[in-house]
């Protein structure tokens, strides 16, 4: 038993030594049942941050590239209806009438928030229909919900014919619930109704291909941003409903992308950030113990300084630059998210490093350049990445992970 003991030991050792990866183990396990015919459920991946994951052209290529390489598994969790005028998840369609989105976001809105910090709420009639733009259909789904008093019904229509009707209306306090569509593998499309009798609050709704016996394997990949937001913003998900969320979801990877907000806004109080980070996100993934975890530095950005000289200027490095500064707060946003991720082992991806080039080996001012291309990859507010920008970008994180993924299966076999 001595020597079986040593045997077993010393490769759980060396899985442990991972550097950078260690993080990200987890979700390195997922993968490996997964290929080897022995998951019972999706990969699960939660991206979670700001204007950046809002548009899913990152989060597409991401999908996208993870799905073809272990399976597509669906959609995955979205935020419910049209959160915002410019939302259009990939591999779906979602249209929506007479809903009001609310955001976590708003200074005004309160909660109870979950995981996607949005809810759409309705006093009157109201619906919104998921389609399926991809072969296979829906299959799958659920709706999150809010029960509350004196809440209206909800009905939810799948087109191929399935129906539910469900009352919100709760004699206790609010509380987040779950109801299974009345779905099929071959529906197409699922409308989620709001018949006008009382408030309805929809927090999320999930989708996923399915088979004639169950679940179909492969990763879900849903992407939760919210423009405007900082990592503070996370802090608003109410710990029940994140508890019920995790539960249900079972998200195997948590990749977090905060920091351009915090960066260009110079009332960020940093002498209190790094610590709000490091809670934040703590608290995140102490509410999913079974995830791998990812923090992300926030990609390249620049801001026209009114006068000279310029710190931190971009004249000597990017053509047409005159005037064009990293903001100070961004570099200090850097600086400490790269602390926090350090003393905590949590695997870091910097944004801004995977738009470096010979010319610009830190990727400090590349926004500019990319912004002068033709095509252009990066939008006119020297902010923003446009997708062919984006999916670049994606695809370093992706290699990375594969690489993490590579070294990890390499010491799990190592004798």
């Amino acid at each position: 038993m001595g020597c079986a003991a040593s045997r077993d030991a010393a490769p759980a050792r060396s899985i442990e030594k991972l550097g950078r990866y260690s993080s990200v183990a987890p979700f390195y396990k997922a993968l490996d049942a997964l290929q080897a015919g022995k998951a019972t459920e999706p990969v699960t991946i939660l991206q979670i941050g700001d204007s950046h994951t809002a548009n899913d052209a990152f989060s597409d290529q991401m999908r996208t590239a993870l799905q073809q390489q272990f399976g597509n598994a669906g959609r995955g969790f979205l935020q419910p209806g049209v959160p915002f005028r410019y939302a259009h998840p990939a591999q779906v369609t979602v249209s929506s009438t007479g809903w009001n989105a609310v955001s976590a976001f708003s200074k005004t809105a309160a909660g109870p928030w979950g995981i996607s910090l949005f809810r759409q709420h309705a006093d009157g009639p109201a619906s919104m229909t998921i389609t399926a733009d991809e072969p296979g259909g829906l299959g799958r789904g659920m709706v999150e919900f809010l029960s509350q008093p004196g809440g209206g019904q909800i009905v939810v229509e799948a087109d191929d014919g399935g129906r539910t009707v469900i009352s919100t209306a709760s004699a206790r306090d609010t509380e987040a619930m779950w109801l299974r569509m009345p779905t099929s593998p071959d529906t197409r499309s699922v409308t989620v109704s709001a018949i006008g009798d009382g408030p309805v609050d929809i927090l999320g709704w999930e989708v996923s291909k399915a088979t004639q016996t169950g679940p179909a394997p492969g990763i879900l990949y849903s992407n939760l941003g919210v423009i405007g937001s900082t990592i503070d913003i996370v802090s608003r998900v109410d710990p029940k409903i994140l508890s019920e969320e995790i539960r249900r979801l079972r998200p195997s990877l948590l990749i977090v992308a905060f920091g351009t907000n915090e960066g260009f806004n110079s009332t960020t109080g940093f002498e209190s950030y790094a610590a709000r980070y490091e809670q934040v996100i703590q608290e995140l993934h102490n509410a999913a113990p079974a995830a791998g975890l990812v923090v992300t530095l926030p990609p390249d950005g620049v801001h026209l300084e009114r006068q000279a000289p310029y710190a931190r200027s971009c004249d000597q490095l990017a053509y047409g630059a005159k005037g064009f500064a990293t903001p100070p707060a961004l570099d200090t946003v850097r600086q400490a998210q790269t602390e926090v991720a350090r003393r905590n082992h949590w695997m870091q991806w910097d944004w801004r490093q995977a738009m470096a080039d010979a010319t610009h080996p830190d990727g400090r001012c590349t926004i500019l350049v990319w912004g002068s291309r033709n095509p252009p990859m990066a939008a006119k507010d020297h902010v923003h990445l446009l997708k062919a920008g984006y999916q670049q970008t994606a695809v370093s994180l992706h290699d990375d992970l594969m690489n993490g993924y590579g070294l990890w299966s390499s010491k799990k076999h190592k004798k």
